[in-house]
């Protein structure tokens, strides 16, 4: 990986249907609940010789058992992180099947879950960049 490459990336997953739609006014996002982080969005850190695409959809499936599409990615939100809009298929929205122990629960909000380490404003930002860089 080049300097620029992210260590770690995150995935803000819509479904297909409702890509353009925000948290908040009707959009929802998927969430996976961390034991001890509480609820976040899906991610992890890039692996020797992974891209960011390869590392964003192995996390995915690990943490949800979904197969998702990358649609873009905001580069600059984090200092060492990227993350992406990734969309699924509505068949495949409920179909969980967690392979990662550091995942106690997945489920769609429509609007910011509890949280405990990440902020109510990063998820409301990623929300609204989600939605206007596909209007």
């Amino acid at each position: 990986m080049g300097q620029t490459d992210p260590v770690f990336v995150l995935a803000w997953v819509t479904v297909r249907t409702e890509a353009c739609t925000p948290m908040g006014k009707g959009g929802r996002v998927l969430f996976v609940e961390h034991p001890e982080r509480g609820w976040e969005i899906p991610g992890g850190h890039v692996e020797p010789g992974e891209s960011p695409d390869e590392a964003m959809l192995r996390e995915l499936l690990e943490e949800t058992g979904l197969k998702g599409e990358v649609r873009s990615w905001n580069k600059t939100y984090y200092p060492k992180g990227w993350v992406a809009h990734v969309v699924v298929d509505p068949t495949e929205a409920e179909e969980w099947c967690v392979a990662d122990t550091k995942v106690s629960k997945v489920a769609w909000w429509a609007s910011v879950p509890p949280l405990i380490e990440w902020t109510y404003d990063e998820f409301m930002d990623l929300s609204q960049w989600c939605t206007t860089h596909l209007n």
